[in-house]
């Protein structure tokens, strides 16, 4: 560079001062000086780097990026495979059937908050494991009133008693307002000879769990979101204080005081839309209580065909009532109650199996 700008200036010089050698002579020795000074601290040749330069860049620090659904340290859950709709429809009742496919699922539940102890009423939960059951078909939401009142009435099932009466009085088993409200009051037994009237039988309760958060491992028939009011009919601000003790929710608001209308709560259904599988009224199963690992071939189920009357074996009941708190929605959440057992937060749901 500093040679290219040589040769001019010696060009011009030239041109301009032909006949002035001694001035010629001066103005190039100053001016080659000059350009030595800039090339020695002004000028750089390219592919060259200035100390100052360095300096003043600097390459900022890159976020770390956040881990995606796709992480390996994440589980990604299959999620629940629904056959294309296919459904039954009862002769005796008109109760709506859902089918739910033969295959595995996940059982129990292993977060902070699984039951682990053997207390009074709540049974423990807190094993998580695999089990595999046949295809089966299963009430898309509780037995009603209405329907409840058909076997009465044929002389099959026994009329609800009117020991513990839900809030909307001693009218709610038999007034036409509600008809499409879940039937309560009802025993182990009771529920039995319902199923049984219609030709299903009740689920036991890996084919009640499975229906409720298919299986990818929920915690909720609607996901693992929290609980909110539109999921499930629970003890909120509504909750009588004669039935809710201490337990009521005063952050919610569902809309009723006590059990509701079945199907209430479309946004709870589970992955296979069966409606009411959180809150409104507990549901028999037929399962005998006894620990996990489940097991069908174990005698816990063995004992079906028993006389009504027996108080034991104690029977599993699952799906939370509507005058408990929002624990005891979880899916996997296990209740015990002999046989003999009836309230107002009890109701039915059937299952059936060819």
């Amino acid at each position: 560079m500093l040679y290219l700008l040589f040769v001019m200036i010696k060009e011009i010089l030239r041109c301009y001062l032909p006949k002035k050698a001694l001035l010629k002579i001066f103005i190039f020795t100053v001016l080659l000086s000059v350009l030595s000074a800039c090339g020695s601290g002004g000028l750089q040749e390219e592919g060259s780097s200035s100390q100052a330069m360095s300096d003043e860049v600097t390459v900022p620090d890159l976020p770390t990026p956040e881990p995606s659904a796709t992480s390996p340290d994440l589980p990604t859950l299959e999620p629940t495979e629904v056959a294309a709709l296919v459904h039954r429809i009862s002769e005796k009742d008109g109760m709506e059937m859902i089918y739910i496919q033969a295959g595995e699922f996940l059982m129990g539940w292993g977060g902070s908050d699984a039951t682990v102890d053997v207390g009074p009423g709540p049974y423990p939960d807190f094993l998580v494991h695999t089990i595999f059951l046949d295809d089966y078909w299963i009430d898309k939401h509780e037995v009603t009133n209405e329907q409840y009142q058909i076997c009465v009435a044929e002389g099959i099932c026994r009329p609800c008693k009117q020991n513990n009466i839900p809030p909307q009085g001693t009218d709610y088993f038999t007034e036409a307002a509600y008809a499409d409200y879940p039937v309560v009051n009802v025993s182990w037994y009771m529920a039995r000879d319902y199923c049984e009237w219609t030709g299903r039988r009740l689920p036991t309760e890996a084919e009640w769990e499975k229906a409720a958060r298919g299986t990818d491992g929920r915690k909720y028939p609607w996901g693992n979101e929290k609980y909110t009011e539109e999921y499930a009919n629970i003890c909120d601000v509504n909750c009588p204080a004669a039935k809710k003790g201490d337990i009521s929710n005063p952050n919610f608001n569902d809309g009723f005081a006590g059990p509701a209308p079945v199907g209430s709560f479309p946004a709870g259904a589970s992955p296979y839309g069966l409606l009411d599988m959180a809150g409104n009224v507990w549901e028999w199963t037929s399962s005998a209580s006894e620990l996990y690992p489940y097991d069908a071939n174990d005698g816990r189920e063995a004992q079906y065909d028993i006389v009504d009357g027996e108080k034991w074996p104690e029977r599993i009941l699952r799906g939370g009532p509507w005058n408990d708190g929002y624990w005891y929605q979880r899916s996997s959440y296990r209740y015990r109650a002999v046989g003999v057992y009836l309230n107002f937060n009890m109701g039915i749901r059937c299952a059936y199996s060819e």
